[in-house]
Order: C-alpha cells, then sequence, then structure tokens
C-alpha cells in the first residue's frame, strides 16, 4: 500500500492539502476574473465620480487616458473603461497563473531531482 493513502484506499488529508495547493492554476478563468473584476471597477469609479459631480470631476481617474486611449470621464467613457479593463485584466491574470505554473514546476522539478539524487547518494554510501 502507498504511503500516501489509508488503509480504506482514501488519499490522507495532508497530502489532498499538498496536492490542492500545488495544482495549476487555469490561467483563462483567472485571467477573466480579474478581467471582469477591474473592468468592473473602473465602471463603477467612473460612474460614481460622475454621479457625486462638482465643478473638475474625477481628475485623478482622468489619468487613465494615458494608458486607454478613448476612456474619459464621462459615461461613454466608464464604458471604455470597462472594455480596457477586461482585456487588461484578461492578460494580467493570465500572465500571473502562467508564471505561478512555470515557478511551480521548476519547483517540483528541482524537488523530484534532489530526490532522485539522494536516492543514488544513499545506494551509493550503503550498497
Amino acid at each position: 500500500m502507498p504511503t500516501n493513502q489509508t488503509p480504506n484506499g482514501n488519499i490522507s488529508s495532508t497530502d489532498a492539502i499538498i496536492i490542492s495547493s500545488l495544482a495549476k492554476l487555469d490561467g483563462i478563468a483567472l485571467g477573466i476574473s480579474i478581467g471582469l473584476l477591474s473592468g468592473i471597477l473602473i465602471f463603477v469609479a467612473t460612474n460614481v465620480l460622475l454621479y457625486k459631480g462638482g465643478e473638475v470631476v474625477g481628475p485623478n481617474l482622468a489619468l487613465l487616458s494615458q494608458y486607454f486611449v478613448g476612456y474619459e470621464v464621462s459615461f461613454g467613457g466608464s464604458v471604455i473603461g470597462l472594455i480596457y479593463g477586461l482585456i487588461a485584466g484578461f492578460i494580467v491574470g493570465w500572465l500571473i497563473a502562467m508564471i505561478r505554473n512555470m515557478v511551480l514546476s521548476a519547483y517540483m522539478f528541482v524537488v523530484r531531482l534532489k530526490g532522485s539524487l539522494s536516492a543514488v547518494n544513499d545506494y551509493i554510501d550503503n550498497p
């Protein structure tokens, strides 16, 4: 019986936690979720500033027009900001998942390599 299974054949809770924490992230799912969050955040922030009104409406948020062509603090600009937020958030989320998965794969490779080298060293020391 493998050491990571209980007598009834189930995986132990410790191993289940390790397996779930080292699982790969889905880049598309993370990209969509961060994209939706950032797009809605820009949309809501712009419309809240419009609702508050005043002489000067959202000079800090208007700086987004430096990055998002066509964005302005208006309702039309909030829709453009929503679209840009979706796209930029998707790219950021996808990159986060891809980089995390690559780092995790490299880490797992190193752990397996150390385990293999340890087994070889044990065999050499105690033939």
